[in-house]
């Protein structure tokens, strides 16, 4: 751990807050996630027998330790309860007499069909922050569709503007409206949990994955409004502009370009050795011109040449790694931004660290998750349940 990322020795930023997480897969879970770096209390609920979807989500380890659920669920307590059940019901609305935050990622309507809808939970429990994430949200016309990431980008536009020009749209290598809703309710639960310590009262959240997306089109909106092309090829920043694009290399691997001031751009020229046509860098009758010289010069040399002999510059070039090689990158190494750690079953992987860096209360990510349920008695206990009625629960099928 390197010291821009210390470790945790005290309590967190978000130490004494108590998060309830109903959600599945990753917009909901990403939300959770990051509370709980951030040193909440997560106590994550899931269906017994089957649990989150993430538990099982490819690649896995030769043990069946999924990454993606080493990385989501990290550091929060897992607990088996069937909602479907009533007396599941009555174990949830126990845990949320003292929890601060529910985060739920249901299609609106489910949880009124489980008899713990809005009038519910803000009667019940006036304090409580209610983080709700759709697809679509609640109140119009796709409320109750279902859908995913793929779907949120088709519909805000996001899909369109990727790929080549003339080309079909092509999947981010991320989940962007999947990690942005997910941002979108950690923005929603912080304002929400200020404003409660001035009123004393909690509120509503609402995220839709495709609203989450949508906010993205800055660039988009703007040529928009004045009906400007904004897509693959077109648009100043997908591939429009010379001086912002991907050049293939000498080793058929990849250098990104984003020298966009034309001071980075200029000495750029001057390092590949064309330096004559830094000035035409804003022309807009010459960039494909422009394109194709950089493209035959940066094609002359491998792309970790290149990224040597920019290292240093006033470039703005940049190596395309793969992730293995972005995980081993010296900064984020020296940053402190990954971590191997046992997976669960012997196989060392990448834990990814927060981003967020406290100077006083430091995030920290927390243990690796462990089965389905595993603290299932420990939450019981900690609300006052004895053993025999965890018992009674379990035997009706409850737990």
């Amino acid at each position: 751990m390197s010291p821009s990322q210390p470790a945790r020795t005290g309590p967190g930023a978000l130490d004494g807050v108590v998060v309830v997480d109903l959600s599945r897969m990753l917009p909901g879970g990403y939300a959770s996630a990051l509370l709980a770096d951030l040193g909440a209390r997560v106590v994550k609920v899931e269906q017994p027998g089957t649990g989150d979807q993430v538990r099982t989500m490819p690649p896995l380890t030769a043990g069946g330790r999924s990454g993606l659920h080493a990385n989501l669920d990290r550091g929060k307590a897992s607990i088996a309860l069937d909602l479907r059940h009533p007396e599941g019901r009555a174990v949830l609305l126990d845990l949320l007499v003292r929890a601060d935050v529910l985060v739920e990622s249901f299609r609106p309507g489910v949880l009124d069909r489980l008899e713990l809808g809005e009038d519910v939970l803000s009667t019940s429990f006036p304090r409580l922050v209610h983080v709700a994430i759709s697809a679509y949200g609640p109140d119009g016309p796709y409320a109750t569709r279902p859908g995913h990431d793929i779907d949120a980008l088709a519909y805000a536009g996001v899909l369109a503007g990727t790929g080549a020009r003339g080309g079909p749209p092509v999947l981010p290598g991320v989940q962007v409206a999947d990690l942005a809703a997910g941002l979108q309710a950690v923005v929603g639960a912080l304002a929400a949990l200020t404003e409660r310590a001035r009123s004393g009262r909690g509120q509503r959240v609402d995220v839709a994955m495709s609203d989450a997306a949508l906010s993205l089109q800055l660039l988009g909106a703007g040529a928009a409004a004045v009906g400007v092309e904004y897509g693959p090829g077109a648009g100043p920043l997908t591939g429009g502009m010379a001086c912002y694009r991907v050049y293939r290399c000498a080793d058929g691997r990849y250098v990104a370009l984003g020298a966009l001031e034309p001071k980075f751009f200029a000495r750029t020229c001057e390092l590949l050795g064309i330096a004559e046509v830094a000035d035409w860098q804003l022309d807009p009758t010459r960039q494909e011109e422009l394109a194709g010289r950089l493209a035959g010069v940066l094609a002359t040399r491998t792309r970790d040449e290149w990224a040597a002999l920019a290292a240093g510059e006033e470039t703005c070039l940049a190596p395309v790694l793969d992730v293995a090689e972005a995980l081993a990158d010296p900064n984020a190494v020296a940053r402190g931004s990954v971590r191997t750690v046992d997976l669960g079953d012997g196989t060392l992987g990448p834990l990814l660290m927060p981003v967020v860096r406290l100077a006083r209360t430091p995030a920290g990510a927390g243990a690796i998750p462990q089965p389905l349920g595993r603290q299932t008695d420990q939450v019981l206990a900690d609300l006052g349940y004895g053993p025999e009625r965890v018992a009674a629960l379990r035997a009706a099928g409850v737990l």
